[in-house]
């Protein structure tokens, strides 16, 4: 399994190089679909990536925009889309993560055909695997959190384990999914509070492990802890990039989560990222601190068997 680091696509500053000297990878990361209009975006973003490819990570991947970012109605979003499919091949990024970019609020949510809507965007991922054939990478379609970090909007098509069923059943080629731990967290935990405060059992569904049932058609993790919950109308937001010792999530259920993983992927190129909050990006500490933790427990157990 390969530990990466996010960086935005377009500030090679923010590119760790000793990250990448022991061994480690990258993800270039594009916020916002509005840095497709700058002036210089084609020529800084390759410029990046180019610089990223030279220093040989041991893996590199592309996160696709999330805000401003609507690739199924609007098309001049969709070719930006094909766009990245080609840098991902230029500079040797094995896969590209996306987000289902269906953002709403809290009315639009109540009328919304959520399974209809569904439909449509695996159908338009199905299309989007015949235009990556010839190319070895893959897309990663990102779990969401149950509501946004703010409470007060939804981007609701993939949240749940069983909300992919339809689209692994398809068994693209290309096309599969990158599963958010942070995300899943968020989901799990609003669950299980809201079952304490309500005093219902029946809430605290989902299995915090849920997820591994998924396991043939993830292409790539995403890591990190977050500390408080959003809730409509509750004015609390949400922070993800935590830590895991200063998450709101129990520690112990996200120890468990990388030990499995890390014995599930010990011997392939499983990429997980650790999206972390930096004070500075430039300067990684959180980021070093993450690894830290997610190689201590198999440590301090090789030490106990010694």
């Amino acid at each position: 399994m390969i530990a990466q680091i996010p960086f935005f696509g377009l500030d090679p500053k923010q590119i760790d190089g000793r990250w990448v000297e022991e061994g480690y990878g990258l993800e270039a990361n594009i916020f916002d679909g509005r840095s497709f209009e700058e002036k210089d975006y084609v020529k800084k973003i390759n410029q990046t990536l180019a610089y990223a490819q030279q220093l040989l990570p041991s893996l590199l991947t592309l996160h696709f925009p999330t805000d401003n970012a609507d690739y199924i109605h609007e098309k001049h979003i969709k070719d930006q889309l094909l766009h990245f499919a080609e840098l991902a091949v230029k500079y040797d990024a094995k896969g590209i993560t996306v987000h289902a970019n269906q953002f709403m609020n809290v009315e639009e949510f109540q009328q919304y055909d959520l399974q209809g809507n569904r439909k449509k965007i695996i159908e338009f991922f199905a299309e989007f695997d015949e235009d990556l054939k010839g190319t070895d990478i893959w897309i990663g379609v990102e779990n969401l959190p149950i509501i946004g970090n703010l409470g007060e909007d939804f981007d609701p098509i993939f949240i749940y384990p069983e909300d992919f069923e339809e689209l692994v059943q398809l068994k693209l080629r290309h096309v599969g999914i990158t599963w958010d731990i942070c995300h899943w967290a968020i989901t799990y935990q609003t669950h299980l509070s809201s079952s304490l405060m309500f005093r219902n059992e029946t809430l605290k569904y989902p299995d915090f492990f849920q997820f591994l049932s998924l396991e043939e058609a993830i292409k790539h993790y995403h890591f990190s802890s977050f500390r408080q919950l959003a809730f409509p109308h509750g004015d609390v937001r949400c922070f993800e990039g935590q830590h895991p010792k200063t998450g709101t999530i129990d520690e112990r259920l996200l120890r468990q989560a990388a030990e499995e993983l890390k014995t599930r992927h010990q011997d392939d190129e499983m990429g997980i990222v650790f999206e972390v909050m930096e004070t500075d990006y430039t300067q990684r500490q959180e980021s070093w601190r993450t690894l830290e933790w997610f190689g201590g427990a198999s440590d301090e157990k090789d030490k106990k068997q010694a």
